[in-house]
């Protein structure tokens, strides 16, 4: 992942940028790519401190040096690092430096460093040249490089070019995305993906396809670095549907200049790639509650839910029981004042019954939904209760009859 330094952008009338490779420009960037990466290669079982001084040694020019600098941070996140010692390292210079003083004191000039080696070799069972290796090996510099994992320079390039776009939504306080699918199978992937990210999202239909709004990390005052990186991730999946057109509200540089960033993008793509997978504490749960003696059935849930004032929702979960039906929507990185927003929504009424799981750091009270019968606040310390949702679940179905 690039960070916003290593973007190359222009700032015009409160407006940010983004400077695409094209033409001359992605010409230099793909041979850069190609030799940065064969020097990665070359230098496989060095270490990490030589990877860097093989890198410094290529003539770049002043204005190529953030493409550089960024092409080599997306090697270097691809790089597996192995520490090579057959000792603690910090043990090692522990001994190692008292033995040395021991020994300076008694020969005085005749001092041998070799003959402090030799000395240790024989406590620590190991040869004097791997103790010699290993002083530092917990260092950075000193870690040994084992493989790349880029496959080649156009695959480079192409992870460059969205990587800066994903630099720039690090910065975000609201991203609204306006998005168009084929189909609604697409757009339940869509959603799908943003609900794994766990991102704060609020979702309206709008002519031909949704609006949706979505936090940024700068908009929270924790989680910001975790929750700008889940923004970033989930950047490659919404290019991935048929038109996108995406405005975010930025806080930039060290002064956090408030700019605005815009990005019209026509899916090229033909078959898509969006993972189906579940959030983790929500895939325990369903796991946990298929685990208990219960007639509710629980899956995945693959349903819109329409919501008041033209906004929708995606619960996580439907258990049915016959031709009962509950929803389970899981709201993770929720800040308070979103959770206060959807009880606002919720008490204007819904079409179906939906049990909300809140966080306590959030400090929302199970009780703020009064008398609703459509709807309940789970609130959970730590791990979420299976029991504890099946219960909400049949309560909600008791009080409806």
């Amino acid at each position: 992942m690039l960070t916003a330094d290593l973007v190359r952008v222009r700032r015009n009338r409160g407006r940010l940028g983004v400077v695409a490779l094209k033409g001359a420009s992605l010409v230099r960037a793909s041979e850069l790519a190609r030799l940065f990466l064969e020097l990665a290669k070359d230098q496989v079982g060095s270490n990490y401190g030589q990877l860097k001084e093989a890198w410094a040694a290529v003539d770049v020019s002043p204005k190529e040096r953030k493409l550089a600098l960024g092409l080599q941070k997306l090697i270097e996140d691809s790089c597996e690092f192995e520490t090579r010692a057959v000792v603690d390292p910090v043990k090692l210079r522990s001994e190692l430096f008292l033995a040395a003083a021991d020994e300076r004191r008694r020969l005085g000039k005749d001092f041998d460093r070799r003959k402090v080696f030799d000395r240790l070799a024989a406590e620590f069972d190991a040869e004097p040249e791997a103790l010699d290796a290993g002083i530092f090996s917990d260092l950075r510099s000193q870690h040994a490089l084992v493989r790349v994992a880029v496959p080649d320079a156009s695959a480079l390039v192409a992870q460059y070019q969205t990587a800066q776009y994903q630099a720039v939504l690090l910065r975000a306080t609201r991203v609204v995305a306006h998005v168009r699918c084929a189909n609604a199978a697409q757009y339940r992937a869509l959603f799908r993906a943003l609900k794994f990210r766990r991102l704060l999202f609020v979702l309206n239909r709008e002519a031909g396809g949704y609006r949706i709004d979505i936090d940024g990390p700068f908009s929270l005052f924790d989680s910001v670095t975790k929750y700008g990186l889940a923004l970033a991730l989930v950047f490659p999946v919404l290019c991935q549907v048929d038109e996108l057109r995406l405005l975010a509200h930025l806080r930039w540089g060290k002064e956090r200049s408030e700019l605005l960033f815009e990005y019209d993008h026509a899916s090229v793509h033909g078959e898509r790639s969006v993972s189906d997978e579940l959030p983790e504490e929500v895939a325990r749960l369903m796991e946990g509650i298929r685990k208990l003696d219960s007639p509710w059935q629980v899956d995945v849930n693959e349903r819109i839910v329409d919501l008041p004032g033209g906004q929708v929702c995606i619960p996580d979960l439907c258990l049915h029981r016959g031709e009962q039906r509950v929803y389970v929507e899981v709201l993770g990185f929720w800040s308070r004042d979103a959770v206060w927003k959807r009880v606002e929504m919720v008490q204007q009424g819904l079409s179906e019954r939906i049990v909300f799981a809140v966080s306590s750091r959030l400090r929302v009270s199970e009780a703020v939904l009064g008398e609703d019968k459509t709807s309940a606040l789970y609130v959970y310390k730590g791990v979420m209760s299976p029991r504890a949702v099946l219960d909400k679940v049949t309560a909600l179905t008791e009080a409806l009859g």
